[in-house]
């Protein structure tokens, strides 16, 4: 079975020694880095250093700043059968998280699993395919992943939907297998019900990665009010609800998220009287909040990625701060505050920081009871750090 395109392999060699950090596995190479050719997206690359040593086989991309994504260290030609022996690898890796409690996961999760550009998650026999950047989907062979999936054993899968960005006039297609629940489509986390509309939702469909943090919500809110900012379709917020929260407020900007939370609260059972969807601005709303003196036993604060590339850092740690910091005013005194970000061009050190600032700024102290990232379904190459990108704090919070 042919994965990828490798008719015509280009030459291309470094500008800057980045050599050290390529041979200890790290698989990107930046366009600052290596020489600019005329070349077509995804195409073969064999990558040189200064004396002429091939460091590296990948795929290539003109047009980014990603330049040169690393398929296999020193001259070593990638074929089909590593392709499927790292799609085994994946499996097998994470087969155990399926259970009759669980029923989604991520499959293949880039980089993480030595497969550049290429994210599947599953949905309840689903699998979605994603592929990053024109680099990525010129590169390789969506139909070959879609009959991987559906020709191996080791998961029951049902259908491979291949999944584009909403804003491309042909959002995704199904390459393989059959449903008719794209559009409703229905899965077990840790016991909790969700439903996703897999073609029109954000990413693959849902947010997997913060499973695990979900779950621990759901240890810690028996007897407690709760405010979800950003809460999109309302994980934390379902989750609090069957831990037995008392009250909970699910805040987010998009009409759709907030029904969709409403959805997921209904089909696990949940009182209606114990659950407010606001679709509002969380910004106003935490502004608004506060004018009103109003304050909840604990706060989630999870907005979007506010640093989309390295660029955006310091901007981007500036609203941090400050969403953080006026988050913490609305939690009452002894209470609980969640903040997160899924930014991999801020580090772990660099958004403790942020949250210290944050609690200087509320004028409010901190005890640490968790730090938390992404599940074991989301490796990241140890030399790539920027793929360690979901982080989760805890704390207790105390005014004096």
């Amino acid at each position: 079975m042919k994965f990828f395109n490798a008719d015509k392999p280009i030459r291309l060699k470094l500008i800057r020694d980045v050599s050290k950090h390529i041979k200890r596995g790290n698989p990107w190479v930046f366009s600052d880095a290596v020489e600019k050719i005329k070349a077509s997206e995804g195409a073969y690359g064999i990558l040189s250093g200064h004396k002429g040593d091939v460091l590296a086989h990948g795929f290539y991309s003109p047009n980014i700043n990603l330049a040169f994504r690393v398929l296999n260290l020193g001259d070593k030609k990638f074929n089909d059968f590593e392709v499927k022996t790292r799609l085994d690898r994946a499996i097998v890796n994470k087969k155990h998280l399926l259970t009759l409690e669980n029923k989604c996961l991520r499959v293949l999760n880039g980089e993480g699993d030595e497969l550049p550009g290429v994210v599947a998650d599953y949905y309840n026999g689903v699998i979605v395919l994603k592929l990053d950047g024109n680099a990525a989907e010129a590169f390789w062979i969506k139909e070959a992943f879609a009959t991987y999936f559906m020709d191996q054993t080791e998961i029951p899968v049902s259908c491979v939907y291949f999944k584009r960005k909403n804003r491309e006039e042909e959002k995704g297609m199904i390459l393989a297998g059959e449903s008719d629940k794209l559009h409703d489509l229905e899965f077990l986390e840790h016991t909790v019900k969700f439903r996703t509309n897999i073609i029109d939702a954000a990413k693959t469909g849902f947010f997997l990665d913060q499973r695990e943090n979900r779950n621990f919500i759901r240890s810690v809110a028996k007897d407690k009010t709760l405010l979800n900012l950003f809460g999109y379709t309302g994980g934390f917020s379902v989750y609090a609800g069957l831990g037995g929260a008392k009250q909970v407020t699910t805040v987010d900007i998009a009409p759709a998220a907030i029904k969709a939370s409403e959805l997921n609260w209904q089909i696990n059972s949940l009182s209606p009287e114990k659950h407010e969807a606001i679709c509002t601005d969380a910004f106003e709303f935490v502004e608004t909040a506060q004018k009103e003196k109003k304050v909840w036993d604990i706060v989630i604060t999870d907005p979007p990625s506010f640093a989309p590339n390295q660029k955006a850092v310091d901007t981007a740690k500036d609203a941090y701060t400050k969403i953080f910091a006026d988050s913490l005013k609305l939690v009452k005194d002894g209470g609980f505050f969640a903040a997160s970000s899924c930014s991999g061009h801020i580090s772990f050190e660099a958004f403790l920081e942020i949250v210290q600032e944050a609690l200087s700024k509320s004028r409010r102290r901190g005890k640490v009871l968790l730090i938390k990232g992404q599940p074991e379904d989301h490796p990241f190459p140890f030399a790539l750090q920027e793929m360690r990108y979901l982080k989760f704090v805890y704390l207790q919070v105390f005014k004096d």
